[in-house]
């Protein structure tokens, strides 16, 4: 009989640990939850999926009315249009047993998310219409010659890293030789890394690995409910029990070991919420803008890391007419200008995106990046307007079609996020990656931009998240956990 009443009485201070959480640990003497997760996009709701799944309880603040992060679709001139991320890259269409499954295309399959496939087709025009496609696609195949025999460079980051400019230098690519291979070296990479080879580490850009792993196709997102509706599924099962609070933006984060607590305005309220662990998923941006504040400051090992990678502007200029005039057979049409730099003209690139819609309308999408972008990102938008009527009127001469719309969604002003997505920076190295995802403390960070393999994608982000979240259910401090296996053998010896 006392053996039975030292288990009950065992049993209720297990409960009481359990319930008292942090207090048991001397930490955090109310904290709200057991993991406090800064941001609802990808790779926070992923992170929070997987503490779902492992019974671990968290509250996720988000500054934005919705979630999704960087992946955000709005309504323009009828239709859905993704203003964010907008491609599954790295997808199989051979069924080759060499390529896993893309997280992301799983999602996709499993949420029925619409898609389409990029054409492979691509039409490139001079700056006086002239069709040059011939020429333009057989520099894009020059340059991918020299692209896998910097690949075969031995580069190892850090000290002796160098640019992908230089390596492409070293190798004789030669983008001046014509204005063919101009196009190419736009094409190529800077329309893909939304920024000059000169400032991204050769280091960096050989590790991400998504075509290798996964395969070459990519699929643009074409889905009434938006791309952003995958994070909305990941988080089906929780993000409407109360877990998640909007229209709350964090201002400052104060840490220790074993507890976080995040100042925020929410709904125009200023709030505190505390945590046992927090998971940090703020863009490279923000975090290199000290828009958010953290006490203690970061280490210097941490704030080095953040500094080794850029955030450059992907700008997308969504421009739409009231009939299409460029040709509805036409899946891409890409237009080259006949420029010596690339970023002294803008409109490289233009896309019929409102072709590939479900409801098919006639909008016309732009891609600029480099310099070119802030600079039409921050002029006035009749400015723009000339501009790109300009650019089609060089190839299509003077068309009847009239603008019904223009939209030119900025990200490298918007102060929850100050860019696009995550490029390295020359000097980089696994070290710096490591770095970035590791935790000070009970802080833990979490996002694209940790991820080594696959940065500045969305399969990143998701995969980043779910990493985070293991580190911390693996950890053994959440909800009591470290207490549980003394007391079980202490329960033991007084049953047996």
């Amino acid at each position: 009989q006392k053996a039975n009443m030292a288990v009950a009485a065992l049993f209720a201070i297990v409960v009481a640990l359990f319930a008292s959480g942090s207090q048991a640990q001397g930490t955090c003497s109310s904290p709200d939850t057991q993991v406090l997760i800064l941001g609802a996009g990808m790779s926070g709701v992923s992170a929070a999926r997987k503490l779902y799944d492992s019974s671990v309880s968290f509250i996720i603040l988000e500054a934005r009315e919705k979630v999704g992060g960087r992946m955000r679709a709005i309504r323009f001139a009828g239709a859905t249009v993704e203003v964010g991320a907008n491609w599954i890259h790295g997808v199989d269409d051979t069924m080759n047993p060499k390529y896993k499954t893309n997280p992301v295309w799983t999602l996709k399959t499993q949420a029925s998310l619409q898609t389409t496939k990029d054409a492979e087709n691509l039409t490139v025009y001079s700056e006086v219409g002239l069709d040059v496609t011939s020429e333009a696609t057989a520099a894009i195949e020059n340059y991918d010659v020299y692209k896998t025999r910097i690949q075969a460079l031995s580069n190892a980051g850090g000290a002796n890293d160098i640019s992908v400019r230089a390596a492409l230098n070293s190798v004789g690519w030669n983008p001046k030789s014509s204005q063919a291979t101009l196009f190419a070296d736009y094409f190529a990479f800077d329309s893909d890394v939304a920024t000059r080879p000169d400032n991204v580490s050769l280091y960096g850009w050989k590790t991400e690995s998504t075509f290798e792993d996964f395969g070459e196709s990519n699929y643009l997102v074409v889905d009434p409910r938006g791309y952003e509706y995958l994070v909305q599924f990941v988080g089906q099962p929780f993000l409407k029990t109360g877990v998640l609070h909007l229209n709350t933006t964090v201002t400052s984060v104060t840490y220790s070991d074993g507890c976080v607590c995040a100042a925020v305005v929410e709904q125009g309220q200023a709030k505190t919420y505390c945590g046992k662990q927090g998971v940090v998923t703020f863009s490279i941006g923000v975090l290199q803008s000290n828009a958010v504040t953290f006490s203690p400051p970061l280490p210097q090992w941490k704030i080095d890391a953040i500094n080794k990678f850029l955030l450059p502007l992907y700008l997308k200029v969504f421009i739409a007419f009231n009939e299409t005039f460029w040709g509805a057979d036409a899946s891409f049409n890409f237009i080259g200008r006949e420029v010596m730099d690339p970023e002294i003209y803008a409109y490289t690139l233009a896309v019929p995106i409102g072709e590939l819609l479900p409801n098919k309308t006639s909008i016309l999408l732009f891609i600029v990046t480099g310099n070119a972008a802030y600079r039409v990102a921050s002029q006035n938008v009749s400015v723009t307007r000339q501009e790109l009527l300009a650019a089609l009127r060089s190839v299509y001469g003077n068309f009847s079609a009239t603008v019904v719309d223009i939209l030119i969604p900025d990200w490298a002003s918007n102060s929850l996020y100050y860019g696009s997505y995550s490029a390295p920076r020359v000097g980089i190295s696994a070290n710096t990656f490591a770095n970035l995802a590791s935790p000070v403390q009970s802080l833990y960070f979490s996002g694209e931009a940790t991820s080594l393999d696959y940065l500045g994608s969305v399969h990143g982000a998701y995969l980043s998240g779910i990493d985070t979240a293991d580190s911390i259910v693996n950890s053994g401090h959440v909800l009591g956990l470290s207490f549980v296996p003394a007391v079980v053998m202490l329960l033991a010896a007084i049953v047996f």
